[in-house]
């Protein structure tokens, strides 16, 4: 049960927006739904047959499409930007700058996050892009729609195995997304709770000592 205080945090978070995430629900319904009429008895002989084990492949094929989705915009970008005389996206933390980071989390080959001239809107890495002509804007806007289409498949995945997962008398899909909603609340005190954090760098650092603490069955 999410408590009522904070779906009052998550409307006023998308305000404007609430069109998009009624679209995203019926969509995914759907999509759960395409997925137990072939896994059906009137479904596709071929979808019948699969397994958690023959699905393995195609997760990881798929995220690997879609990393390869996001390399191909980085790429563009850069190229863009180096037509134009800007410096390319750099990873680098300025200097004396906290970089938050960690062996596995806070790696990226974006724009540092702490340079001023980031923004998450701007590009795919953060960093500021050139004006952009019509044929730029396009080759763009391709890459873009390639990478909807590869999370589309990862998506498929998702839920192509939580509908075995329900034939196998175990929880689906439903069941995934209610744990990580909560793991997403339960890891962000500074929001959903009463912790203070300076910066990134606490944040993770709460999020290792959170986990840590959830495998050691202390919460």
């Amino acid at each position: 049960m999410i408590p009522s205080e904070i779906r009052v945090r998550w409307e006023a978070a998308v305000v404007g927006r609430s069109f998009q995430i009624e679209q995203a629900a019926s969509r995914f319904a759907d999509l759960l739904m395409v997925m137990a009429d072939l896994n059906g008895p009137q479904g596709c002989p071929w979808d019948r047959e699969q397994t958690l084990a023959s699905l393995r492949q195609y997760v990881q094929e798929e995220a690997g499409e879609v990393c390869r989705a996001v390399d191909s915009i980085l790429a563009l970008e850069d190229e863009l930007r180096e037509r134009a005389g800007m410096p390319k996206a750099d990873p680098r933390a300025p200097e004396d700058e906290d970089r938050a980071r960690t062996p596995t989390k806070g790696q990226s080959i974006a724009h540092h996050p702490h340079r001023s001239d980031f923004s998450p809107a701007a590009s795919a890495s953060g960093a500021p892009l050139p004006p952009l002509s019509a044929s730029d804007a396009e080759r763009l806007d391709a890459l873009h729609a390639e990478l909807a289409a590869e999370l589309g498949d990862m998506l498929l995945q998702s839920a192509f195995i939580g509908d075995i997962l329900i034939k196998m008398s175990r929880p689906g899909v439903e069941g995934s997304l209610l744990r990580i909603t909560e793991k997403l609340i339960h890891r962000h005190p500074h929001v959903y709770g009463t912790t203070d954090v300076k910066d990134s760098a606490e944040v993770l650092a709460n999020w290792e000592r959170i986990k840590h603490a959830e495998r050691a069955g202390g919460c």
